[in-house]
């Protein structure tokens, strides 16, 4: 039988979607990862039909049965970030070498994570990787560059190992996370990684697109998440996007027969003992009962499987602070000005343009607690007529705002000034 000569181009669609899909797609989803027209199912059917039965297969009464006749390790049906894998070791080797001796046979969460995600992505590739401790820090004292998935990050010398003379190299200190929980902030690392490429290659605009997918759509439809991965603006960045743990399945964060999202963050609730369900995040809670914000319809668990979440690293860190920016944004925007989010690629939050030259630069803050040296960290501009630092007026009752500015103004010198957000929006101000 004749095979269509847009085998390659279809081979090469189906492998980018089990590669971060389990189940196969419709015709419609097959056509937007050929960038055709859902018109031209027709056309794709017919081209399938010359491949069936050497290079894909389907069950003629089963929907999404669509699936490639090649072996399981040609297309891994999971992504792991070797980015996130190495930070995670590294990590977990600098929090072993403080141990004391006698407990340095108890693995800390970070070393056994990486270890074990190491383990699982080559497995995956069908290559040799450590398989206990031992063989670890034996391959720990090489070039990291020998374990072959390092060598897709790029601009990575092949002179660097995580341990160096016998004690952890400077390569691992500056890769390791900080904080108590190591899963969140290694989560987290990756909105930085965004953040540094799009500096280093001044993406303002990418940068721009991927702040606000994450924040008004930390969930989303697969078949969407590819159509916001074709946007113009997020383009220069595809091929990052596609190393980084940034969205997972949404099954692989919850575990139930459906799945609620809060009608505030877009984010998957969790299911309290009692059956009922509510956001990981308690300001999301109360602004949902304060605003009286209706449920979002449910995900079925059989549908679960077409849904993409970020992860709640990103969802900390990414979304819940960028749902207040956007925010103040259009609050700001209704009064006439011209506001900028991220200007300059995220040196602050909002960029306030009034008539005659007045410019504000804004630093939005949803801190759980103020205090003088946290306020000095905050960049005064000089390119900027007033430097502002903003909290949301429904973190007063218990920042404070109107008494601890009156406290602690004098004491920053001039450099920024603490407001809640409705008192920057008051006539008088302008």
């Amino acid at each position: 039988m004749r095979i269509t000569k847009h085998r390659q181009k279809i081979l090469d669609a189906l492998e980018r979607w089990f590669s971060i899909h389990q189940l196969g797609p419709t015709l419609e989803e097959l056509c937007l990862e050929l960038e055709m027209q859902p018109r031209q199912k027709a056309t794709l059917q017919k081209w399938l039909q010359t491949m069936r039965g050497i290079d894909v297969e389907w069950d003629d009464h089963s929907a999404r049965s669509l699936r490639l006749l090649q072996s399981e390790l040609e297309i891994p049906s999971l992504q792991i970030s070797v980015t996130d894998t190495l930070r995670y070791l590294a990590t977990g080797v600098v929090q072993w070498e403080k141990l004391e001796l006698e407990k340095r046979n108890q693995l800390p969460e970070a070393l056994r994570i990486g270890m074990s995600r190491m383990y699982l992505t080559s497995l995956l590739r069908g290559e040799q990787a450590s398989e206990n401790l031992p063989q670890f820090f034996n391959w720990a004292e090489t070039s990291i560059t020998s374990w072959k998935p390092a060598q897709e990050i790029k601009y990575l010398s092949l002179d660097v190992s995580v341990i160096e003379d016998g004690v952890v190299s400077d390569f691992a200190r500056e890769w390791q996370v900080s904080g108590n929980d190591v899963v969140a902030q290694v989560q987290e690392s990756v909105l930085k990684d965004v953040l540094e490429y799009c500096r280093g290659n001044q993406l303002n605009d990418a940068y721009r697109a991927f702040r606000l997918l994450i924040i008004p759509k930390p969930t989303l439809h697969y078949s969407e998440y590819r159509q916001q991965l074709r946007l113009p603006e997020l383009r220069p960045l595809r091929e990052l996007l596609s190393r980084l743990e940034i969205y997972v399945d949404m099954d692989k964060l919850a575990e139930s027969n459906v799945y609620h999202l809060c009608p505030r963050c877009k984010y998957v609730q969790r299911q309290r003992p009692d059956g009922t369900y509510s956001c990981h995040n308690p300001w999301c809670e109360r602004l949902c009962a304060i605003k009286k914000l209706q449920p979002l319809p449910p995900i079925p668990k059989e549908k679960v499987a077409d849904w993409k979440a970020v992860t709640p690293g990103v969802h900390l860190y990414g979304t819940l602070p960028g749902i207040w920016e956007i925010q103040l944004k259009e609050e700001l925007t209704k009064l006439g000005l011209r506001v900028t989010l991220w200007p300059f690629i995220d040196e602050f939050d909002l960029l306030v343009e009034f008539p005659r030259k007045v410019r504000w630069a804004i630093d939005l803050k949803d801190w759980a607690s103020v205090d003088a040296e946290r306020l000095q960290k905050v960049q005064y501009r000089r390119d900027a007529t007033e430097t502002f630092v903003v909290f949301p007026d429904e973190r007063e009752d218990s920042l404070r705002i109107r008494v601890v500015r009156e406290q602690l103004e004098p004491k920053l010198e001039g450099y920024a000034y603490a407001y809640l957000a409705k008192s920057l929006l008051k006539p008088k101000q302008f």
